[in-house]
């Protein structure tokens, strides 16, 4: 009679376990999936029916893999193997996230983490499931309103070295001109210097290289785009940059100066954005030095790395960031110029921040401004 109840007690007690388990389920805001050693699906939560759209019965005793696109569902089931035979876990209990597939096809991104439950001999696992679609969806639209504003900041500052840019090309078309000119003479008259007119017609092709390098410059800089993350050399981009830079500074009678050292510092950037950065730190250190006494007005770009990341700093010898400024100097529409949007340093911040660096400013021992930025060094190949 004892032994009828202890096993009546027992079952009750088995059903209240399962009861309560199921309530969870139920109530479990995040999907909830319990598998078997072989994938096989034995519990299917409320959240998880909303999510993928099947029923439980619909679900229950098939293999997960089920929920998943490829790669992921072919590399399911050897997941589960591999941690059964040697418990080196690949996607038990780690978090990651992944992509999934809905019951009408669909695939969207979820955050999953699993763990394992030991019941007896039998061992089970635990997949619990967030959908990060609107996650997704806002990240990408702050993205793309980020890459928006960048653009028009760009040509807001194009159009801000609009007479600078025109002294530069105006400089090697009048060249052409002049050359062309001398040229045509000297072919109209009878005693044509060969050699003469070979070295004319060599200058007219070095100075529309010219020209062109800084058109080409201007257009790659300009170009709407999504953005696009490469392998780069860092000095590259600092050199690259500083040629365009460098239009500005002789418009405003500023040397600049560049310090990179030889070896290549790799980094996984959008380059354009990188280069924008760097550009509005520099015209900021240009217009700092523009308007002082110094026998020797300069500004500076000097990189520097170490295994982990590499710093640019843009050093300039001005009056420095006044004291009423240095609080929100990054926020925006803030600017002491008479000219601008005051967004230059909120947009080269918030680039910076997507790449997972810093940017920042100290003030310079010497007088003025060093403006620096940080970013992740990486490995690999330099993309073509």
């Amino acid at each position: 009679m004892n032994r009828v109840k202890n096993i009546e007690k027992a079952e009750e007690t088995a059903r209240r376990a399962t009861a309560r388990f199921d309530a969870l389920l139920d109530a479990a805001v995040d999907a909830i999936i319990v598998i078997d050693s072989r994938g096989a699906i034995e519990a299917f939560s409320r959240a998880a029916t909303e999510i993928f759209g099947y029923a439980l019965h619909e679900v229950a005793g098939k293999n997960v893999n089920m929920l998943m696109p490829d790669p992921y569902r072919h590399e399911h089931d050897d997941y589960i193997q591999n941690y059964l035979q040697t418990g080196n876990a690949k996607i038990i209990g780690i978090g990651r996230e992944v992509s999934a597939r809905r019951k009408d096809g669909s695939v969207f991104p979820i955050d999953l983490a699993v763990g394992e439950v030991h019941d007896g001999s039998e061992m089970r696992f635990v997949g619990i499931i967030r959908d990060i679609s609107a996650r997704k969806a806002s990240e990408l639209e702050m993205r793309q309103q980020r890459e928006r504003l960048a653009h028009v900041t760009r040509l807001s500052t194009m159009g801000e070295m609009a007479a600078g840019i025109a002294h530069e090309v105006n400089q090697p078309l009048t060249a052409i001109a002049t050359y062309s000119n001398a040229s045509r003479r000297m072919l109209a008259s009878s005693d044509a210097d060969l050699p003469e007119l070979s070295d004319l017609l060599e200058k007219i092709s070095a100075q529309a290289i010219r020209a062109g390098e800084v058109i080409r410059r201007l257009r790659r800089f300009l170009k709407k785009r999504e953005g696009e993350y490469e392998t780069l050399s860092l000095n590259e981009l600092v050199h690259d940059i500083a040629a365009l830079a460098e239009v500005d500074a002789r418009h405003h009678n500023v040397k600049l100066i560049i310090e990179t050292g030889e070896e290549d510092v790799l980094v996984l950037v959008d380059a354009v954005q990188i280069q924008q950065v760097l550009l509005n730190l520099v015209r900021n250190g240009i217009e700092a030095m523009a308007t002082e006494d110094h026998a020797d007005k300069s500004v500076s770009i000097r990189l520097i790395s170490d295994s982990a990341n590499a710093r640019v700093e843009v050093i300039d010898r001005g009056q420095g960031i006044e004291d009423s400024m240095r609080d929100r100097l990054f926020t925006p529409f803030q600017t002491t110029k008479s000219f601008g949007m005051g967004m230059g340093l909120t947009i080269s911040r918030s680039i910076i921040k997507a790449h997972k660096g810093m940017l920042a400013f100290k003030d310079n021992p010497g007088g003025g401004s060093i403006f620096y930025f940080e970013l992740p060094v990486t490995k690999g190949d330099v993309a073509e």
